[in-house]
């Protein structure tokens, strides 16, 4: 306050490090108001982003990020949980997109449906340019299957195909608001810490929680891990929360800039994925060569 009172006076003007000219060159900062998490502020919702130095007024508030009138495509968007997110994000006056590979899917009116393949994301680049965050939460889960097909079929939807859709949508973040505004939120779930019932399911979700703990470290935008535990839905019928309890739990922690939402009822998951991230993103730091 009393640095503030002095810059509104012209003193101290040097000080004023947020509304520094030029190019955004960083991505928002999660604890500390860095130049690009302030700017937000004049790009987004100017109500918003009430902290001064620190973040933590705006995570108790949940003004850190603003879901208002944000375009937010949400792939797997025909199951149990992709139909919750879509109706929460609703709810937050989003304007939610359903992405999904279903034929036949049927959407609430008001709520386009773009339809993709795996192995086609390139052909979205030019839709998702309008797309503010993605939600990449498409999956299969093949139980007990080990045969190469199953293998492949794990590997390529569980893995690669949200990566190269995470690629095209990064190829899309190109201005200092898009840097400042875009998100991509990766459901990794907590296969990546613990065991699944299918092995396949499990191998494919940690290849995609390290490679996107890698792959953010020099990322263009905000990226969000969402770790979920067992949700009813079609690929888990026994799942003991129900999706839209866990839609609700998403949007909450993302308004509140959470990096990892961590939405399940084990507590092992709690502790075991922090100490798990941080050790990966030490190793990354340290061994991993920028190009």
């Amino acid at each position: 306050m009393l640095a503030a009172i002095a810059r509104s006076q012209g003193w101290l003007l040097t000080t004023d490090l947020t509304h520094e000219p030029g190019e955004l060159t960083t991505i928002p900062a999660n604890w500390v108001v860095n130049r690009t998490y302030h700017w937000r502020h004049h790009f987004d919702d100017t109500n918003a982003y009430f902290a001064g130095y620190f973040t933590v007024a705006d995570k108790l508030m949940g003004t850190a990020v603003s879901l208002k009138g944000k375009t937010v495509a949400v792939t797997g968007a025909s199951g149990r949980l992709g139909r919750a997110l879509l109706n929460e994000l609703a709810q937050q006056k989003a304007k939610p997109i359903a992405l999904t590979t279903a034929e036949n899917a049927d959407f609430p009116a008001g709520i386009p449906c773009w339809r993709w393949q795996p192995g086609a994301e390139a052909d979205l680049r030019d839709a998702l340019k309008r797309v503010d965050i993605l939600v990449i939460n498409h999956g299969v889960n093949v139980h007990g299957d080990r045969t190469p097909e199953a293998m492949q079929t794990s590997l390529e939807v569980n893995a690669l195909s949200g990566l190269r859709l995470m690629e095209v949508f990064f190829s899309t973040v190109e201005t200092s608001p898009q840097r400042a505004m875009k998100e991509v939120w990766v459901n990794t779930s907590e296969a990546e810490v613990g065991p699944a019932f299918s092995p396949l399911y499990e191998i494919s979700k940690r290849l995609m929680g390290d490679l996107v703990t890698l792959r953010r470290l020099d990322a263009p935008c905000v990226v969000r891990k969402l770790i979920l535990g067992p949700f009813k839905s079609n690929l888990n019928p026994i799942g003991v929360m129900s999706a839209d309890w866990v839609a609700w739990a998403i949007v909450a922690l993302a308004k509140r800039n959470v990096r990892h939402i961590i939405v399940t009822i084990n507590p092992f998951t709690y502790v075991a994925f922090p100490l798990k991230e941080l050790s990966q993103w030490v190793y990354f730091r340290l061994f991993s060569r920028r190009p």
